[in-house]
């Protein structure tokens, strides 16, 4: 709606108040040539825009195009040549509409520009009847050789005249208005400027009031020196100073403040390493503050609507909905990246033109600078910055949106539904073909701002597969909220994906020569042969404690006379007293008290939390040396290098694997493969080598499938087991099952203290919890029956399952859901393990199992995995 109010007219030459159009200073050619000829004199000149700019595309380039398209967007799209005809244009028409003959345009000089840096920006406005409307157009500038020998000379009086009409289209609603300067700022073109500047706004005392509190409130989330920390405490609110602070600001509009230096912090990530902070003392941050709070309400309609990170009103949240509403509307690929060192790769003259774009030579301009620029203090060095925005500073979450508004604007253009949280997004695709065209918009774009992509965090996923985003693990259209943690290198609250790697240091252990030990070695205790390390202190928990694992809807674990009690819906599952607890591991999305991490801490109880579908995350726990941690990896790390001792686990668990495929086809009255089973059971105890024994499990799982064809219903068209891709139903079942058991089992072990990267059976390779399949291997079967199940017993039909272009079979999301809930029921069945007097749930099996597992490894007892018979 009008959101001007005319309160006088000026002359924009003379200030002088006017009240007619004949008191108005005449601009005739006269003075347009004593102008002109001051411009002659300058070489090197500047032509940049005070308001948006809307320029058609050469003919030849805007061919077949529409709507916004067919206007330059970046610098590709613009050249000297162009600038002159559409500014010959907008001339020409003017005098036309003066009832002038003018002549056609001339061709242009090819000229070619010094430097360009344009940006183009969507403003949003409402109009008198409350539409709303979106205009968009290019800001920035272009410099250009002006010699006597450039061509321009005899264009100069219409460059000039062009300051006062503006040229490209909508030039009467006041785009496209431009000032002639040189490169270091001098015009001769009087511009009105605003009644009040930004500063002078900033000073407002309900605005500096806000900005205190603010700060004030969220002091203890930075660190800071001690003389900044005992200044808060000085003040119980900002009225307090409040005339200091305007003076202060007044300073900064005068030119005569000087931003201080910043103190140099690095702290601690959840997802382990660490972030280097740079923050400015308290008084800064404050007036920092309050000149954010005036800039944000102008910058935020300019902003792309898919930017999410450190806007009102925006959030993960909101990302992870226009994810979920990408997916209903057909997106199923997705592009994920983010920007390498953004925010230590800032130009800060960059900035500066782009702040001067939108708010030309206003004095905040040189203060946003300064304090993005300020020098660090690290212990005793001082540290220059030619380059970031400080980590730490309130200005710094929006001028990255500002710097990388025009990333989102291009890729939007070329057509992508781009979803950014600051310097890290996503690219949702229909198929994967416009996902890699997706990769080379985005290096494109960042190129022309001098940015590049983080080549370890780029990758290209069907949305299928599930990628993880923002603390969101996305699959199709679910997103399990796997936790949200600080973003790597960002200075306001915000999410990264949770670090998979392990530290390089564990991820050597794997690395280490191999040491083979000699067969008498082999038949000794582990700690005859590793005498002399410490003695592993396990603790009574190993032996007696539970291992409580919470899985399904969410749950509020909390805590009550000693004793952790599990409600949901408020009804209790569990009340078990903290000395009896092992461990606890979360599966999903729930809820634990304060009073209730405290007392798991003072208890030495880890709490572990895991994805719903059993992705590890990390850990909770005291720090107190009572677990295993690094002396039991490295008796992991002798025994399974050792061929002979590895060989003998593996036995144990490919036995129980084809113990439970003969239990399996006996209860569905399957015999036929029953000689051939018992002939590869009696080869497994002697295989010789890890390749010959997989050999026979191979062998056996080849014979079980082939049994389970016959009962599966004519549609599977199952003709053998087919991992990447699934190629049928019970293959899709299959893969997803495996998945789910592989999360499960890899949680559990690195809660019992396993390290699950280093197998006895499985070779490690990148990522893989190798020890995590061996140790699911006895438990297979369980996915299989479960799988069978839906399919013989048509829980699970045809029509719920599809098959992509390549081929590969997926479930509908109905279906999927309905199979999970059955292999959670599944797992949470109590079974009697062999040799055991009562049933026990999966998850404490395998805990039993891991269990056995470290004391084969550390005091050569024998391991016992499940087996069910």
């Amino acid at each position: 709606r009008d959101n001007l109010r005319l309160i006088e007219l000026q002359d924009g030459f003379t200030d002088a108040t006017v009240h007619s159009v004949e008191e108005l200073s005449l601009y005739d050619f006269d003075t347009l040539m004593q102008e002109t000829a001051i411009w002659r004199e300058q070489r090197y000149q500047r032509l940049r825009w005070i308001s948006p700019v809307r320029l058609l595309k050469d003919k030849t380039r805007r061919k077949g195009l529409k709507g916004e398209a067919r206007f330059c967007h970046d610098a590709s799209d613009i050249d000297m040549p162009l600038l002159l005809s559409r500014l010959h244009d907008r001339l020409a028409d003017s005098a036309r509409r003066d009832g002038r003959d003018i002549p056609r345009r001339p061709p242009p000089p090819n000229i070619d520009a010094r430097y360009t840096h344009v940006f183009w920006l969507d403003n949003h406005y409402t109009d008198a009847r409350g539409g709303q409307h979106v205009v968009g157009g290019l800001c920035g500038l272009i410099e250009f050789d002006c010699g006597a020998d450039s061509g321009l000379q005899d264009l100069l009086p219409l460059l000039v005249l062009g300051q006062f009409t503006g040229m490209g289209q909508r030039s009467a609603f006041g785009m496209g208005r431009y000032l002639l300067e040189t490169p270091d700022g001098r015009v001769t073109h009087r511009r009105c400027l605003p009644a009040r500047s930004l500063l002078m706004r900033a000073m407002d005392p309900d605005n500096l009031e806000q900005a205190w509190s603010h700060i004030h409130v969220n002091r203890e989330e930075q660190p800071d020196d001690e003389e900044d920390r005992e200044y808060p405490a000085q003040e119980e609110s900002a009225g307090d100073d409040i005339e200091g602070y305007i003076d202060d600001l007044t300073r900064i509009q005068e030119g005569s403040y000087r931003a201080p230096e910043l103190a140099g912090y690095l702290i601690d990530k959840p997802s382990g390493g660490q972030r280097a902070l740079c923050v400015p003392p308290f008084r800064d941050r404050v007036l920092q503050r309050a000149l954010a709070q005036v800039l944000t309400p102008a910058l935020e309609p300019l902003f792309y609507v898919q930017s999410h990170g450190y806007r009102p009103g925006r959030s993960r949240h909101s990302a992870r909905d226009a994810i979920q509403a990408a997916w209903r509307a057909g997106y199923r690929w997705v592009y994920e990246s983010d920007i390498e060192d953004f925010f230590d790769s800032v130009d800060h003259q960059r900035l500066r033109e782009r702040l001067t774009a939108l708010y030309d030579n206003d004095p905040a301009i040189d203060a946003i600078i300064e304090w993005m620029s300020a020098p660090v203090r690290f212990g005793e060095r001082l540290i220059e910055r030619p380059r970031g925005l400080p980590q730490g500073s309130p200005l710094s979450p929006l001028m990255a949106n500002l710097m990388l508004d025009d990333f989102d604007n291009d890729l939007r253009d070329a057509g992508f539904l781009l979803i950014r949280y600051a310097d890290d997004f996503v690219i949702l695709c229909r198929d994967r073909e416009q996902a890699e065209q997706a990769h080379q918009a985005a290096t494109r774009s960042l190129a022309e701002h001098g940015f590049r992509l983080n080549p370890d965090k780029t990758q290209i996923k069907s949305m299928e597969q599930g990628f993880r985003y923002l603390g969101y693990l996305f699959v199709n259209d679910m997103a399990l909220d796997v936790g949200s943690e600080p973003a790597s290198g960002k200075s306001s609250p915000g999410t990264a994906p949770v670090a998979d790697d392990p530290p390089d240091w564990l991820r050597n252990l794997s690395e280490r020569p191999r040491q083979r030990l000699t067969r008498e070695q082999a038949g000794q205790a582990p700690g005859s042969w590793l005498s002399g390390r410490a003695a592993l202190q396990t603790g009574e928990r190993i032996d007696e404690g539970a291992l409580i694992c919470i899985t399904g809807m969410p749950a509020v674990i909390s805590t009550r006379g000693r004793q952790m009690q599990v409600h949901r819906d408020r009804k209790q599952l569990h009340s078990l007293p903290w000395n009896s607890i092992q461990a606890v591991i979360l599966f999903g999305n729930h809820a634990v008290t304060t009073p209730a991490i405290q007392a798991a801490l003072q208890a030495g109880v880890a709490i572990h939390y895991a994805s719903g579908s059993g992705r590890y995350h990390g850990c909770l726990w005291s720090g107190k040396p009572a677990g295993q941690g690094y002396p039991l990896w490295l008796r992991q790390q002798q025994v399974f290098s050792d061929p002979d001792r590895a060989l003998l686990a593996a036995r144990q668990i490919v036995s129980a694997r084809i113990i439970h495929i003969k239990e399996t086809l006996r209860q569905r009255h399957l015999q036929a493969a029953m000689p051939e089973l018992d002939q590869c059971l009696r080869q497994v105890s002697h295989a010789e080598s890890l390749e010959q024994l997989n050999g026979f499990e191979g062998q056996a799982t080849r014979l079980y499938f082939g049994q389970l064809q016959s009962l599966l219903p004519e549609f599977c068209g199952f003709e053998g087991r087919k991992r990447r891709p699934p190629t049928d139903p019970f293959n899709a079942l299959l893969s997803l099952g495996y998945t789910l058991l592989y999360g499960y089992t890899d949680s559990i072990l690195r809660a019992c203290g396993l390290l699950p990267w280093l197998g006895f059976y499985h070779q490690p390779r990148g990522r893989h919890a190798a020890l995590a399949s061996d140790l699911m291997e006895p438990f297979r079967h369980l996915v299989e029956r479960t799988a069978l199940s839906q399919l013989t017993q048509h829980v699970l039909k045809e029509e719920d399952f599809h098959y992509s272009d390549a081929g590969a079979c997926r479930l509908s999301d109905a279906a999927r859901r309905k199979y999970l809930a059955a292999l959670t029921a599944r797992f949470d069945i109590s079974l009697r393990a062999r040799g055991d007097a009562e049933s026990r749930k999966i998850f404490d099996h395998m805990q039993r199992q891991c269990l056995s597992l470290i004391g084969w490894i550390d005091q050569g007892e024998a391991f016992h995995c499940w087996r069910i018979r």
